[in-house]
């Protein structure tokens, strides 16, 4: 993804991403033919695009956030459809490659033919159009236009800071929820709003290695959540069209081990990546971002004699605040 460059304003740095992605997702969904490779492409940058927009919430406000939030969410919305279709059928074969591992192969065959023929009925009505998905780029466009005018000044971590600790916020209380009461919807919760805090992380990645090391846990948590809510799903189209009897039983009982493991992987992660207090968090990132702004003048300072490699180097090393209970 890109990332924010030290030559520019933080805010100004995160508009740009936010075009960018935005132009991805335009040039994906006016490819001809549209495969499901670019409706999958178009779907991530619009979550980036989203994600950007929640860093920007302080500069813009909360009417232009509102407006262009609700455009990309039911942008999105219809292409969620195309891969949900596909997301069932992959779903279904990692699951019964995990039975054939094991020595028992699920009767999975009618099922798989009841997900393919709806795949083909809802790509046949999405995407055969003669200009499929018309409406959304022509709304994609016009927010595109908007983005690039969003007034959002030379400020850099007043406001980047500010929407980063929004969402990270967010996303710590959806664990809380999704700890105590571990249902679907709450799990989604908290996988999206985890989605919104990986795609920022990786934005600031220059930062440095630890805000990697974030970024990487928040996606091990969104991947996990993605595969628990793919089974599902699953789970559910096997309670009305799977195989009867023990067939049946066998293949929920598989899934409910899978989805018993993914969130356990999925909390496990979540306790490592949530452990620091929202101040905490935004304070740890602030002196990363601080020490990362500082690097061009230490470079230079040291090329011209006016300090030490060492002591240059010692200064330019982020400091990390005290009283944190999360590892850096």
């Amino acid at each position: 993804m890109t990332q924010l460059h030290r030559s520019e304003a933080g805010a100004r740095g995160a508009r740009r991403i936010a075009c960018t992605q935005m132009t991805e997702a335009l040039r994906a969904l006016q490819r001809r033919p549209l495969s499901d490779a670019d409706v999958h492409s178009a779907r991530k940058s619009l979550k980036k695009a989203r994600s950007m927009l929640r860093l920007l919430r302080p500069s813009i406000g909360d009417h232009a956030y509102h407006r262009e939030n609700t455009l990309l969410r039911d942008t999105a919305r219809p292409l969620s459809e195309v891969r949900d279709a596909k997301v069932l059928l992959q779903a279904l074969q990692r699951l019964s490659r995990r039975a054939r591992a094991h020595g028992r192969p699920l009767p999975v065959d009618e099922l798989r033919l009841a997900l393919r023929r709806e795949r083909t009925a809802m790509r046949r009505g999405l995407l055969r159009a003669s200009e499929p998905f018309a409406e959304q780029l022509e709304a994609l466009r016009e927010a595109r236009a908007r983005a690039s005018r969003w007034r959002v000044g030379r400020r850099g971590w007043s406001v980047l800071g500010t929407g980063l600790e929004r969402v990270y916020s967010q996303a710590r209380r959806a664990l809380v929820r999704a700890e105590a009461n571990p249902a679907a919807e709450t799990l989604h919760e908290w996988r999206k709003q985890t989605k919104y805090l990986w795609h920022q992380l990786q934005v600031l990645q220059p930062l440095g290695a630890a805000v990697g090391r974030r970024a990487r846990m928040a996606h091990g948590i969104a991947d996990a959540l993605g595969e628990d809510h793919d089974l599902w799903v699953l789970r559910g189209r096997i309670a009305t069209r799977g195989p009867a009897g023990p067939g049946r039983r066998r293949m929920l009982s598989l899934i409910d081990r899978r989805s018993a493991e993914l969130r356990a992987r999925a909390l496990a992660l979540g306790h490592q990546l949530y452990a620091d207090p929202p101040t905490q968090f935004e304070a740890r990132l602030h002196a990363l971002w601080q020490a990362w702004r500082r690097k061009p003048r230490h470079a230079r300072e040291a090329t011209r004699g006016i300090r030490s490699f060492s002591a240059s180097r010692a200064e330019s090393t982020p400091r990390s605040s005290s009283g944190g209970r999360g590892r850096w």
